[in-house]
């Protein structure tokens, strides 16, 4: 009958429009191709960029796969803005490089308000930061690039994720050199590597090798000046795991953002950091210095080992509105220190100068650590007016549990405590060399190697 079709034409239509759905459902796989124009290749990759995020959802992302093509195994960009519901993928022997006419006040790799965004695989990301170093050295020059900066919700960055996105076996840090062919490589950065910028959440970092030049000069200026491995700022729970840090500055920086969003829940754990100041707690960015800071909470750090870095562990705060914001509720444990400077600093004299509230640093608990120390094993530095490590209410102020400590001058407490197993000290002067702090309480005493082996930069 006319307007009328049949039950199999029916039949055969629906299953049509089920295929075409699916099919559009389905995220695209996009190359850029590559030249040996930077301009060029960054229009490609953005390109590529945008064509995958128009097809991909956050259980489909779309694969912006970069690999060797036209013969070229480096492709060298600008600037490039990330987006959403994407996996770029950089394939094993390619590089992505920065060129030296980056923004200079941006970053090479840059997003904001991101979601569910990958970026893995087993190649390089390079700043080419070497062009960058020598003016900045001794000047905190804050022109320079970034490597990668974004901020967003269900991010990932590392090797330890397939282009979907799930986990994949664990890259055997520490205990071997796999890094160099196992991880996602993010090196030479002209300024912080890969930074979480404030309002993200949900952030994971599994299977990196994050370096630059790690020394110093006879002033003892860094070489690689302000190169932060990786910065977790204003972020609501981070996981960092399986990584290897070597570089000129913090390995691993966490900070709140003043005047904007706390940070909490920050668990790191199986890292090797080879080099650079270690991993700290505070020393805001701000763009002025009347913004209240929100303070910092909850961060454990797990099964960690440092070798010739400058400090293991250090909170730095002060009295200055953008530094003055609490760091409560913080663990270390299970960690191994060769050859490191000074274990440990806990500050409330990081800057000088006032306009905030009278800092605090509470509920810090380390366990299950052996340290060597070069110059000092530790510093507690509180203020006349606002005393570090005195248990208030419902605080444990810090405390060192199953651990020893020993080389260099003897750990020192400045208008503060410190509370060794179930004993509080207190002490104003830094001692001499070679006395050991150990507290050998009831847990299970870590097993260190003699020696960390850092595999050489490539």
């Amino acid at each position: 009958m006319k307007g009328k079709i049949s039950m199999r034409a029916a039949w055969a239509l629906s299953v049509f429009a089920a295929l075409v759905g699916q099919a559009s459902a389905q995220a695209a796989t996009c190359t850029p191709q590559w030249s040996g124009s930077a301009s060029t290749n960054t229009t490609n990759l953005q390109n590529a960029i945008q064509q995958c995020a128009a097809s991909g959802t956050s259980s489909s992302p779309g694969l912006v796969d970069l690999g060797s093509n036209n013969g070229i195994s480096t492709a060298v960009i600008t600037s490039v803005n990330l987006a959403s519901n994407i996996v770029l993928k950089l394939e094993k022997g390619f590089t992505l490089k920065g060129s030296p006419a980056q923004p200079s006040g941006g970053a090479m790799l840059t997003g904001s308000s991101l979601s569910n965004l990958t970026i893995t695989g087993t190649g390089a990301i390079d700043g080419d930061g070497q062009d960058y170093w020598p003016a900045a050295v001794g000047q905190n020059n804050t022109a320079r690039p970034k490597l990668i900066a974004i901020t967003g919700s269900n991010l990932q960055i590392g090797s330890n994720f397939t282009d979907a996105g799930k986990p994949q076996s664990i890259v055997a840090f520490p205990s071997s050199s796999n890094a160099t062919g196992n991880a996602l490589i993010i090196r030479n950065s002209p300024k912080e590597q890969l930074v979480i910028e404030s309002g993200s959440k949900n952030v994971t970092i599994d299977g990196v090798w994050i370096y630059a030049n790690p020394n110093r000069n006879a002033s003892g200026d860094d070489l690689a000046p302000n190169t932060d491995a990786i910065d977790i700022i204003g972020t609501q729970t981070a996981i960092i795991k399986n990584c290897l840090l070597d570089t000129g500055d913090d390995d691993i920086a966490i900070k709140s953002n003043a005047g904007g969003a706390a940070t909490s829940n920050v668990n790191i754990s199986h890292c090797v950091v080879g080099g650079g100041h270690g991993i700290s707690i505070g020393g805001q960015e701000a763009a002025g210095t009347t913004l209240a800071n929100p303070g910092v909470s909850q961060v454990t750090v797990d099964t960690v080992q440092f070798s010739g870095t400058d400090y293991g562990y250090r909170i730095k705060t002060d009295q200055t509105a953008k530094d003055s914001g609490a760091t409560t509720g913080v663990t270390y444990r299970n960690t191994c220190m060769r050859n490191v400077q000074q274990p440990f600093l806990f500050t409330y004299a990081y800057a000088s100068g006032t306009g905030g509230a009278l800092p605090i640093i509470a509920n810090v608990d380390i366990d299950n650590v052996i340290a060597t120390a070069t110059k000092q094993q530790g510093a507690i530095v509180g203020l006349s007016n606002s005393l570090m490590g005195v248990p208030k209410s419902g605080d444990t102020g810090i405390r060192i549990t199953n651990s020893q400590i020993s080389g260099g001058k003897a750990f020192s407490v400045t208008n503060g405590e410190l509370q060794l197993g179930s004993h509080s000290t207190a002490a104003t002067t830094t001692g001499s060399n070679g006395q050991v702090v150990q507290v050998p309480d009831s847990g299970t005493t870590l097993s260190c190697p003699s020696s960390i082996t850092i595999p050489a930069q490539i």
